[in-house]
């Protein structure tokens, strides 16, 4: 339409109405521009707070996880300590309970980190729509450094092989059925854990007598525990870390859209 009336102007010489025609076809094209640039913004800026609404559940299930696993780490070093004193005693007066706390002491478990929002937004180059550069380098510092300790988090000492294979099978087997942790999950699929109080348990004589004279033989014992020992205790000191670092990006988080 806009077309023809141009083709008619410029045949009846009308320069004006020419020149008119022509500002608006500029006019329009300029504000048609204006507009996919608005609404893409629009949908920027919802694609951002969705983004961020998902940094948060993952924060969240990440905190969750961490104070499980600082629970864990606890009542396996506690384990741990009961076992370094036993070591101590005078062999005919250990039993069950010290072969209890002895494979309590190896529990490890696995290292996993929330982080699928993290990767999908940075896979699909998208960490601009996040935030700013203050906002985007918190979120990547809390990922880094999340995987850096999490190495640290996902290390098993020695302690752990060597326990296992100095116990006898029968005894490790009754340890488990009896006394071994109770993992499920929640509504939200996340990771539940019921940890054993301390634990007794009968054994047969003979296997109880073999199973303390095999842990005790062992050589070298003492000390892979104390690695075990400390290890737990950089474990402890690691989860606390991510721990903070995760509370302090929920918070900036929500405090963007608000």
């Amino acid at each position: 339409m806009i077309l023809r009336r141009i083709r008619e102007h410029v045949n009846h010489h009308n320069w004006f109405a020419v020149a008119v025609d022509f500002i608006i076809v500029v006019a329009g094209v300029f504000v048609g521009i204006q507009a996919s640039n608005w609404n893409q913004e629009r949908v920027n800026r919802a694609q951002g707070r969705a983004y961020r609404a998902m940094l948060i559940d993952d924060l969240e299930v990440n905190q969750h996880d961490l104070a499980v696993r600082k629970r864990y780490y606890e009542w396996v070093r506690g384990e741990g300590l009961k076992t370094l004193a036993a070591l101590n005693e005078p062999r005919s007066s250990l039993g069950g309970q010290f072969l209890v706390d002895a494979y309590q002491t190896s529990q490890i478990i696995p290292w996993s980190l929330e982080r699928n929002t993290y990767d999908q937004i940075t896979a699909a180059g998208q960490m601009e729509l996040v935030g700013d550069t203050y906002l985007r380098d918190r979120i990547s510092n809390y990922y880094v450094g999340s995987d850096v300790t999490g190495k640290n988090i996902a290390s098993a000492m020695p302690y752990h092989d060597i326990i296992r294979r100095a116990l006898p099978y029968a005894a490790q087997y009754r340890i488990r059925t009896l006394c071994g942790e109770k993992i499920g999950e929640n509504a939200r699929g996340e990771v539940e854990m019921t940890l054993p109080e301390r634990c007794t348990m009968e054994f047969d004589p003979a296997l109880m007598r073999k199973a303390v004279d095999q842990v005790r033989n062992t050589p070298g014992l003492e000390l892979d525990l104390n690695r075990q020992l400390v290890d737990l205790d950089q474990k402890l000191v690691s989860v606390d870390v991510i721990l903070r670092r995760a509370a302090a990006l929920e918070q900036i988080l929500k405090r963007w859209d608000h």
